[in-house]
């Protein structure tokens, strides 16, 4: 069952990435100038004010025009904004992406030390590593399948003594290898990494019983 499943994962990723980005929206506000305030009739005036001095200074005051009021965005500058706003969260999304792979290059170069000697116990401890702090960043990329996935590899390696469960690692490493390749696509891809992550989280849970 393993092996279809991971079969099919490799195949949505070389169909090629589908990333869906959903269209960011800015809220443009209008800007509308205050009223004036109303100015005060001669009755409100206190009793020793010089009325001839005041309607004089009321004359002197600057008349407001339409042509002093702010102007409005139009639906074409909300456009553009809009595009600029697409686009930065474009270039996010390719910057997650590059993030996930190097992290993904360090955890899969990490497995090929430790499989390489058994009783190396540090390169156990920096796959650990690797797995934990994709485990922590993977969800925030836009991967949460191989966030679940090292988070499933993290508890077998906590269960498991250097040079044991070597076949289940390894699934785990090339799962995440091929959700990292298929990306952040839509719900058939997803389908197939859930999968993937109840399979090898069921054996990894069989493991940890065994062992208690």
């Amino acid at each position: 069952m393993f092996t279809k499943l991971l079969a099919k994962a490799s195949e949505l990723a070389h169909r090629g990435r589908k990333p869906a980005a959903a269209p960011v929206t800015p809220d443009i506000s209008r800007v509308i100038k205050p009223a004036a305030q109303p100015v005060a009739s001669q009755s409100h005036l206190a009793p020793d004010t010089d009325v001839a001095d005041f309607e004089a200074t009321v004359a002197q005051a600057p008349e407001f025009s339409v042509e002093d009021a702010p102007e409005i965005e139009t639906a074409a500058d909300t456009a553009i904004l809009a595009e600029k706003a697409e686009e930065a969260v474009d270039a996010m999304n390719d910057s997650f992406d590059a993030w996930m792979r190097d992290d993904m290059a360090k955890l899969r170069a990490a497995w090929a030390e430790a499989s390489a000697d058994a009783s190396n116990a540090e390169a156990f401890r920096e796959l650990y590593t690797c797995a934990h702090n994709i485990r922590g960043a993977a969800a925030s990329y836009g991967y949460p399948a191989v966030s679940r996935l090292c988070g499933s590899l993290c508890t077998l390696l906590g269960n498991t003594r250097p040079g044991e469960d070597s076949a289940l690692i390894n699934m785990h490493v090339e799962a995440c290898r091929a959700a990292v390749a298929a990306g952040p696509q839509g719900e058939g891809s997803q389908s197939v990494a859930d999968q993937l992550c109840d399979a090898l989280e069921t054996r990894v849970a069989v493991k940890v019983a065994a062992t208690g």
